[in-house]
């Protein structure tokens, strides 16, 4: 499942004591590309967490492989080979386009930046404030199941996330990685401090979230 973020989808382990963390995308092109700020930062989640999982249970020994059958659009393949992953055929045999390692945030942030706005088109929102009041009003009335909707669930945490975080511009924030699972990215203002409006997120989808307001952690 291409939007599984709290899960890698296979492990290879290797008679060295290494493994191939394989990360599936089933999707085509067309649909990779169809909200290309969502495609990159789940993408970017996935191979990160893939990511701490060979350091954490292979010493690091190993690769990750980003697994399709699609050939992915230029600003995926460019996200998912700066965050560390080769792009191999589905079965994850055959290695198609190898990683290359590279600074991630700016990709982060931009793909962040999209698709707040997307979200913003999208419920015909004039600001990303009153976008960000009507996504989060919406999703508190309905929770959805992280196992039964996975895709569901992890685009509506990314979507509130991406919209709070654009209220944080005015103080220079910016998204960065982190070393943090299952969303490895939060937000780094100007002067150095911290937010993961992701967190917050994760619980009102869950439906465990008590009444504070996303626009207040940014």
């Amino acid at each position: 499942m291409w939007a599984r973020v709290h899960k890698v989808d296979r492990v290879r382990p290797k008679p060295d004591g290494g493994a191939i963390v394989l990360v599936e995308d089933e999707r085509n092109a067309a649909a990779m590309a169809r909200v290309p700020g969502l495609s990159t930062v789940i993408a970017v989640a996935r191979v990160l967490n893939a990511r701490r999982v060979l350091e954490a249970k292979f010493g690091g020994k190993g690769e990750i492989r980003y697994a399709t059958a699609a050939s992915l659009p230029a600003f995926l393949q460019d996200a998912v080979t700066r965050a560390g992953a080769n792009v191999s055929d589905a079965s994850g045999e055959r290695i198609v386009i190898p990683s290359s390692p590279a600074a991630i945030s700016s990709v982060i942030d931009n793909g962040f930046v999209e698709l707040a706005h997307h979200v913003r088109k999208n419920v015909g929102a004039p600001t990303v404030v009153a976008a960000l009041a009507i996504v989060e009003a919406e999703r508190r009335k309905a929770t959805i199941d992280r196992e039964a909707q996975p895709a569901a669930y992890w685009t509506a945490v990314l979507e509130l996330a991406a919209l709070a975080g654009e209220l944080s511009r005015s103080r220079g924030g910016r998204w960065v990685e982190t070393a943090d699972m299952p969303v490895p990215f939060a937000i780094r203002f100007a002067t150095g401090e911290l937010a993961m409006p992701a967190k917050l997120a994760q619980r009102i989808v869950d439906g465990t979230a008590d009444e504070t307001s996303l626009a207040a952690t940014t």
